[in-house]
């Protein structure tokens, strides 16, 4: 089961049109990542600000990306609402279109004490039809603790975590607890990509490989081959992109590259 989580995972942007879902181009978005060597697709993650989306948009997406999407590639539903009801709601409904497993960021906005966090995922774990994937984001909501994430390994229905911290002194004692455990270690952040890689971590949920599919690919292709030094070229090359892009409030300088390459307007939300 845990095994579909290697190589990449392309997280979709959401491009807006009146203030709505562009469907249009979000269909063409999930085509182009299609007949690459990306393992799957992440909707409604951080990069397609999801916190502007409806539940009802969400399902939407989800849908789009199960009716889209090549047979060979994986679906990962965020369900990052910060409640258990429409979390597991998300999660029931992402079953019943086929993905593949939920990704589930800590609670926000409130404060939460570590034990309250840690049974949060307990009990999404509990309910959810599908397999969890622990998604920490610490820039956009609280940290989840490192002994948490080991407790939560053992949990029967909780098969990862996608570590978006751009820590590695944190990723890699994730790594080294999780090899003695049936969980995958991921990054989250496009920044650290090769590093992450060459110190065990199977694979990636990230933005560039939704704008730079292809490449992404070819980094991958290299250090399955050990051909380090290609993989570093490729990651150095991201790297000037990687500023330009954060140089803009997030995520719009990723938006940004993606219409670029894409030769598409990918609108954003009125706020």
């Amino acid at each position: 089961m845990r095994k579909f989580l290697k190589g990449p995972f392309a997280v979709l942007m959401t491009p807006f049109k009146d203030n709505k879902l562009d469907e249009e181009v979000f269909i063409k978005q999930i085509k182009r990542v299609n007949g690459t060597g990306v393992s799957g697709f992440v909707v409604n993650g951080s990069t397609a600000e999801f916190i502007q989306l409806s539940i009802e948009e969400q399902k939407r997406a989800i849908e789009l990306v199960s009716i889209y999407k090549d047979a060979d590639k994986k679906l990962i539903a965020s369900a990052c609402t910060g409640n258990v009801v429409d979390t597991v709601d998300i999660a029931k409904y992402a079953k019943s279109v086929g993905a593949d497993a939920i990704l589930v960021c800590a609670p926000y906005y409130f404060t939460y004490p570590v034990n309250e966090k840690k049974q949060y995922f307990i009990d999404v774990a509990n309910n959810s039809p599908l397999p969890v994937i622990l998604y920490n984001i610490p820039f956009f909501t609280q940290e989840i603790e490192l002994k948490t994430v080991y407790e939560l390994f053992d949990h029967k229905n909780i098969i990862g975590t996608k570590d978006s911290s751009a820590n590695m002194k944190r990723l890699m004692h994730q790594l080294d607890v999780a090899k003695d455990k049936n969980v995958a270690v991921l990054t989250g952040t496009d920044d650290i990509l090769y590093s992450a890689l060459f110190a065990g971590c199977v694979g990636s949920f990230t933005a560039f490989a939704a704008i730079y599919p292809n490449e992404i690919s070819e980094l991958y292709s290299a250090m399955d081959k050990g051909d380090y030094k290609r993989a570093k070229e490729i990651q150095d090359w991201f790297m000037p992109q990687l500023r330009e892009a954060d140089s803009k409030t997030f995520p719009f300088g990723y938006k940004e590259l993606l219409g670029k390459v894409m030769g598409e307007k990918i609108g954003n939300k009125e706020i």
